[in-house]
């Protein structure tokens, strides 16, 4: 049995010394324990549907990025809301985009090229790019007379 931070653990001795057979002893497993509460679940879904990073979460939280990693891994409800709260920030962000192209005129700007970028490096957009390839007379004539 463990404690809700899973730092405690109970285990039942066996032939240890100072102990009974079956008596439960606890051990603190060592480390800090978890600073990790359920409710998280849903201030995070919040935080990002308006927009903001899973990455800001921690900040607002006053902990480091890689303890909400570490949460994901060990609260599969985090990392739940963490995939929710990242469609919801996608949904924001569309949103902001769809609305971007009704505005315009120098009283109500719409930088386009900052919500690009800001997609691209959020949610991998990527420019399309055609490639084609050829190969010169010269090259074909020497890869045959290689291959002879």
């Amino acid at each position: 049995m463990s404690d809700e931070n899973n730092n405690i653990i109970e285990i039942p001795t066996k032939k240890m010394a100072n102990h009974k057979d079956g008596e439960v002893v606890t051990i603190n497993k060592g480390g800090r324990p978890t600073d990790y509460d359920p409710s998280y679940c849903e201030r995070l879904i919040k935080h990002m549907e308006s927009g903001l990073s899973y990455e800001a979460f921690a900040g607002e939280l006053g902990v480091a990025k890689q303890t909400i990693y570490n949460w994901e891994k060990a609260h599969p409800e985090f990392l739940d809301a963490k995939r929710v709260g990242a469609s919801k920030s996608q949904l924001f962000w569309e949103k902001a985009g769809v609305h971007g192209m009704f505005m315009g005129g120098k009283d109500n700007p719409f930088n386009a090229t900052v919500w690009v970028f800001n997609m691209k490096n959020r949610f991998g957009w990527r420019d399309r790019v055609e490639q084609t390839h050829s190969v010169s007379e010269e090259t074909k004539k020497l890869v045959i007379n290689i291959a002879k």
